[in-house]
């Protein structure tokens, strides 16, 4: 597969380009092809690890694709996808979004359409320069075409507070994201919405959780059927305690695959104990990851370590870059020999994810509903936390067309949109992105499809995952019937106390949410750990970039602390 896409436009800066391809080769990519076209130029980078496994390159008589990640297009997959996608466009000058599926970024070139786009929700990014003229899935080529780039304060502070910038400016001001459901036709140097009417088709919703349960595993099993055709004996599958991961396995199990699991934690964690539990009910073989035991074989991570994690990762992921091995190893390991790993990642879709109950919430109720667990005192600026809200608040709007009035509520039904849209694409995208860029990587259960069914099902079939424990079940009765990690068998769905804990989480009023959590912080004892701190400090001694806009002793955790790590050795060592 390709591991990663630069495109130049003519017009762009010729020096940026070679600075660009620097990056892309201390990245550890080589590059696989480079391809002309009469706008421009595209180059497909691969990772040595996959010099074996197909390229997804075609040129036909209708023109020329690539792709970073996954891609199905009409039950098709790689290189027969691509062709068959370039026909259909070249034919019909339109693109048929339901058709397409998969984790992807998409060059397409026509010869009257040059597009670059990615998948539906955006989970494999697309970086943008400020000249428009160069465009890449990997942000630090992106930072290199630039040369010289600053923070960008608001951006920075979310990602080092909630794991990731929450709009399409990225930390580095003058790289942007391409849009959510918006496409770049390269050719007319525009960008262009591929989804006028929104990502909701209106139907009706569902008569009877029987028939969401029927229209969402009818779903999932065309899914699970399109990798296990693809990916024949070469598919490894996260497996927890939880809901999604269960339900990824059951689906692969329905389509006759015998996926290999794995599952991360120590020897008594409850999640190993419940993945042993399903494997066994199968017989399907199960590797179980401690990364602690790993980690502690491994040299505390120096300053040229850190460096190293930081191209590995594109410079910020969302747990910071503080990786002795383990996290790099494992990711490698599960796409080893062409292989596919499946992550349960999105599957809350399925779910009551932001624990609010069945009614109008303005933008600013969600941001404090969930992305308040930190201290006001984090932030040095004295109007720190009413921007961080107002800006969260403003992308929210953005996102589901909401008005700029902040006492403007929207129905529920916007409220779950706003998972998918929101959280997965800017969140989840980030560790997706990263993914594809060393093998083939997918989060089956969230898609374009999968979230316009999600919408149809009323919010009381999804409370205590009630709907997700009869969709394990339709697909397959043996591993639901195992216990789970929310104390009940999913072939039974929840009881009471499950039920009544969600009704209690969902009671919380949104304004005292932050005031919870800070209870909660407060009695759990949770904050940086200051020996952490010290050890950050003593390689990367003077002021950090982070210091002017937060106080690193109030974050929320460690991660947090990490994050904020991550951007000081990207700017000191790569940048």
């Amino acid at each position: 597969m390709l591991n990663a896409l630069s495109i130049s436009l003519a017009g762009g800066d010729s020096k940026g380009e070679v600075r660009a391809e620097r990056s892309f080769e201390r990245q550890g990519f080589f590059r696989a092809q480079r391809i002309e076209w009469d706008g421009g130029s595209v180059v497909a980078w691969g990772c040595p690890g996959q010099r074996q496994v197909e390229d997804c390159v075609v040129q036909t008589s209708s023109g020329t694709a690539c792709c970073v990640g996954p891609l199905w297009f009409r039950g098709r997959f790689g290189r027969q996808a691509l062709a068959a996608l370039l026909d259909e466009v070249h034919t019909t000058g339109r693109l048929e979004e339901g058709a397409l599926r998969g984790n992807f970024a998409l060059f397409l070139n026509t010869g009257e359409h040059t597009w670059l786009l990615n998948d539906a929700l955006g989970f494999v990014r697309i970086h943008a320069s400020a000249d428009r003229c160069f465009f890449s899935t990997s942000w630090l080529a992106a930072c290199a075409y630039l040369q010289h780039v600053e923070v960008d304060a608001a951006s920075a502070i979310e990602y080092v507070l909630v794991g990731a910038s929450h709009s399409c400016q990225s930390v580095a001001r003058g790289i942007d994201l391409l849009p959510l459901g918006h496409a770049q036709d390269l050719r007319r140097r525009r960008t262009w919405q591929r989804f006028p009417d929104g990502f909701a088709l209106h139907d009706p919703g569902f008569a009877s959780l029987g028939a969401a349960v029927e229209a969402i595993t009818e779903h999932l099993r065309t899914v699970s059927n399109e990798v296990a055709a693809a990916f024949p004996g070469r598919v490894n599958a996260a497996l927890s305690g939880g809901f999604d991961s269960r339900l990824i396995v059951a689906g692969l199990l329905a389509a006759g695959m015998q996926p290999h699991l794995f599952v991360y934690g120590d020897a008594d964690s409850a999640d190993v104990a419940t993945a042993k539990a399903v494997a066994g009910a199968t017989g399907l073989e199960l590797e179980a990851i401690d990364k602690g035991v790993m980690n502690h074989d491994l040299p505390e991570p120096d300053l040229g370590s850190l460096e190293q994690s930081a191209l590995f990762f594109d410079g910020l992921p969302n747990d910071g870059i503080d990786d002795p091995g383990a996290d790099r190893r494992t990711r490698l390991q599960q796409t080893a020999g062409g292989c596919i790993a499946l992550n349960g990642g999105g599957g809350e879709i399925f779910r009551n994810f932001f624990h609010l109950p069945d009614r109008a919430f303005s933008a600013r109720d969600i941001v404090r509903a969930f992305y308040r667990g930190f201290s006001r005192g984090a932030f040095r600026e004295s109007n720190g936390l009413a921007n961080y809200e107002a800006r969260l608040a403003a992308s929210i709007r953005d996102i589901v067309g909401m008005s700029p009035s902040g006492n403007e509520r929207r129905a529920r039904a916007q409220v779950e949109l706003l998972y998918p849209l929101f959280r997965c694409h800017y969140w989840m995208g980030v560790n997706n992105s990263v993914a594809v860029r060393h093998g083939y990587y997918a989060t089956p259960l969230v898609d374009l499809a999968s979230v316009r069914l999600a919408l149809r099902v009323p919010l009381r079939w999804k409370n205590a995952g009630a709907l997700e424990s009869r969709l394990v079940a339709a697909l397959h009765p043996a591993i639901a019937a195992q216990p789970s990690a929310y104390g009940f068998r999913l072939d039974v769905g929840p009881g009471w106390r499950a039920r009544l804990a969600e009704w209690a989480a969902c009671a919380r009023p949104v304004r005292l949410r932050p005031l919870i959590n800070a209870a909660r912080r407060s009695l759990r004892n949770v904050r940086v750990a200051p020996a952490l701190l010290q050890r950050y400090r003593t390689l990367l001694p003077g002021e950090w970039r982070m210091d002017s806009l937060l106080d690193l002793t109030q974050l929320a955790d460690d991660r947090a602390l990490a994050r904020a790590l991550a951007v000081e050795v990207v700017w000191r060592r790569i940048l």
